[in-house]
């Protein structure tokens, strides 16, 4: 059966563009499509192929509107009852999210503008505070999310922390005369002949502004004055607003006749018009947020008629037009700014480098290439190469235990062509501070509060969003650590240690409430443990074979097999001997164990020569510390360490810094816990009690470090290269 899917917009379905071709692209999916808006201010039937329900209300302006169109629009969504449902911009999007977490189907949420940053609500904080109310209950309930462009995707992921794909407001792809180059195939005289049909003067230069939304402030009057002062010209303003009254004005006071205004004109025409200049103008001022971050339609209108560009320096508007070398950006929008720049641009060589550029890029934005992001997205929404990788630990630097094994998978998925969807969990901001750029991130709120008799640390995860986005995800899953599997009972579980084992284990080290709260997850974690080995029906590969053998202990419904690490990291045993006596000990100090290796470093008398700790959460003026460093940054450590230390009084798991440290360091001193059942040959030196880290320390200090040394160390580092997942 033929899946539906309901695009809502408040707006009069005549003039949505966007919607129009965005709902088109669905249906050319095999979609039905039912587009629902409101008949105000254009009533004239629709000629879509689409289906469109059109809701008429009694009020149409201020705030009863829109409290009216989000009840009539509640209803229709009721009613139709879709198989995926699409809000367009934020005063359409609470209907639709209730309706899709009620009925676990799919929310795609496109929006057409920083909502919260239209000058009508920047001036109005008190309404700004409502629609900001209805934004922190709708946007962590999309499942797929689209925007206008990169600033405003930028900004969504600094709030509320996932991933936004970015189509940008382009024309249809058109039949254009030149190639790809932007060369032309033979002498152009299409501006002659356009220019004689429409009445306009063929010698002179033709400048040309045009939109909808040509209103007060927003450069046309500074154009005006900069086209009266240069007689050479000749300015077409083509379009409304609610500017134009005052520029006919001005032009009629200055006694001039080089403005010509066209008003409103359908866009066959408006491109003609534009084919028949010879430079286009965007000269939008940053008054607002939105202003600030928009990028005007007309941009690339004037690409599509082989115009250059002079615009105002507004984010995205300069970064395509730099981008493109299809124009300039102004420093000021002002007369003189204006007429220096335009003139500059008209100079021979300059217009012929800068049309070339427009032409070439006019190749480039258009209908045809945005689509492919919604492809590209409709194909995440029904799993197609699509693989969703849940991992239980936020998203922050540097990348350590838990989320380097989730980055070699991350990888080896995106390597084999699969899109990524990476899910994780944070108790604190949406926003994260380490973008996984390669893939899709969703990021999801952990619940502050225990709840039932489920273990914390697990039930937090399992919140009514996060259990929503995995109802509607469809692809290969892959779930990291116990503590998201009770999201699913469906795809690969994948076991980092036992964790009510390793709870147990940081119970030991804590002290007073902290130690009780531990072992009251130690209990909680075990029974979590045995309720999942008797319901999971998925696959499950477990890091090392002790872990699996410890899952298989439970009599589970599905058996674990040893699955060894995805690890990033790459083969980098050095040469030659350190340079400098660098003792590293790397961790999330907060991490109990972390912090007895942070206190027990320090303690030692004399102080140790060289030590460095790197990672995060360690106490503030903890000395010789390096604070969240990059990937780069810690590699490079472990290059130039003599010595990594790698403390763990437990054999859970493996350390991925002793991974690291295997692959990309010298001698190691490690607990010997935390290499019980690996043979590391005499690289390694082990202790159990901080007097004997020391000595080992001191003596992994003392041994030489020769090519031989090196030789032997790659040969056992071989067995701990990442190799592609499989189950």
């Amino acid at each position: 059966m033929q899946p539906t899917v309901v695009l809502s917009v408040i707006n009069d379905l005549h003039s949505d563009q966007r919607v129009h071709r965005t709902a088109t692209l669905w249906a050319e999916r095999g979609y039905r499509v039912v587009v629902v808006g409101r008949t105000y201010p254009n009533p004239a039937p629709l000629n879509r192929p689409y289906e469109t329900q059109r809701v008429s209300c009694w009020v149409n302006r201020g705030p009863l509107f829109y409290l009216e169109y989000q009840v009539r629009l509640w209803f229709a969504l009721q009613r139709l009852r879709p198989d995926v449902y699409l809000a367009n911009d934020l005063d359409t999007l609470a209907p639709n999210a209730w309706w899709a977490m009620r009925r676990a189907k799919p929310l795609v949420y496109d929006s057409h503008e920083y909502f919260l940053g239209a000058p009508e609500l920047e001036s109005r904080p008190w309404v700004q505070r409502l629609w900001r109310g209805v934004e922190r209950y709708g946007i962590p309930r999309t499942d797929f999310r689209v925007t206008v462009n990169q600033s405003i995707a930028d900004q969504y992921a600094r709030e509320y922390g996932s991933t936004w794909d970015v189509v940008r407001n382009v024309p249809l792809a058109a039949e254009l005369p030149w190639d790809a180059d932007g060369e032309w195939p033979g002498p152009d005289d299409r501006k002659r002949a356009l220019r004689a049909e429409l009445g306009l003067p063929v010698d002179r230069v033709l400048w040309i502004l045009q939109g909808a939304g040509i209103n007060v402030d927003r450069g046309a009057e500074e154009l005006v004055e900069a086209a009266i002062r240069c007689p050479e010209v000749e300015l077409l303003v083509v379009g409304s607003g609610d500017a134009i009254p005052q520029l006919q004005r001005q032009v009629a006071a200055q006694g001039r006749s080089n403005v010509r205004f066209v008003g409103r004109v359908p866009r066959e025409e408006l491109q003609r018009y534009t084919a028949a200049a010879d430079l286009g103008f965007s000269l939008d001022k940053p008054k607002s947020q939105n202003y600030r971050w928009s990028l005007p339609n007309k941009i690339f209108d004037y690409f599509q008629a082989g115009l250059p560009v002079v615009a105002s320096d507004l984010v995205e508007v300069a970064r395509v037009l730099r981008a493109t070398e299809a124009g300039c950006v102004l420093d000021a929008v002002t007369p003189d700014a204006i007429a220096a720049a335009a003139r500059g641009l008209m100079e021979p060589e300059a217009y012929a480098s800068a049309s070339r550029a427009a032409r070439r890029a006019a190749h480039r934005y258009h209908w045809g290439e945005e689509a492919r992001v919604w492809h590209r997205l409709i194909d995440r929404l029904e799993g197609r190469a699509t693989h969703h990788i849940w991992s239980m630990d936020r998203l922050e630097p540097p990348r350590y235990g838990g989320t380097l094994e989730v980055l070699g998978q991350l990888r080896h998925a995106v390597d084999r062509g699969e899109q990524v969807v990476l899910h994780a969990f944070t108790r604190g901001p949406l926003a994260q501070p380490l973008a996984f750029d390669e893939v899709q991130v969703n990021v999801l709120r952990r619940r502050r509060l225990p709840l039932k008799l489920l273990p914390w640390i697990v039930q937090s995860r399992q919140t009514r969003i996060a259990r929503h986005q995995a109802q509607v995800q469809r692809g290969t899953l892959t779930y990291h650590g116990l503590h998201c599997s009770g999201l699913s009972r469906d795809g690969v579980l994948r076991l980092h240690n036992p964790e009510s084992a390793y709870y147990a284990s940081l119970a030991r080290h804590a002290r007073g409430l902290k130690r009780a709260y531990y072992r009251a997850e130690a209990w909680a974690l075990s029974q979590w443990e045995r309720h999942l080995a008797a319901a999971w029906v998925g696959p499950v590969a477990a890091i090392t074979p002790a872990d699996a053998e410890a899952w298989n202990a439970l009599s589970p419904r599905s058996r674990a097999h040893w699955v060894p690490p995805h690890h990033p990291f790459l083969e980098r045993v050095p040469q030659h001997p350190a340079t400098e006596p660098l003792v590293l000990a790397v961790g999330k100090f907060s991490v109990e164990e972390n912090a007895a290796a942070l206190n027990g470093l320090l303690a030692v008398q004399p102080p140790l020569e060289g030590l460095c700790l790197a990672g995060h959460n360690a106490p503030e003026g903890t000395p010789h510390y390096v604070d969240r460093p990059s990937d780069e940054a810690l590699d490079d450590l472990y290059a130039k360490a003599q010595v990594v230390v790698v403390h763990a009084e437990h054999a859970l798991g493996i350390k991925f810094k002793l991974i690291q440290a295997l692959l990309q360091g010298r001698h190691i001193v490690a607990h010997e816990f935390a290499v019980q059942g690996l043979d590391l040959g005499d690289r390694v030196f082990t202790y159990r009690t901080w007097d004997e880290a020391y000595a080992a320390i001191r003596s992994a200090q003392q041994s030489p470090w020769t090519p031989e040394h090196a030789a032997r160390a790659r040969e056992v580092a071989a067995r701990f290269r990442s190799a592609p997942p499989k189950v």
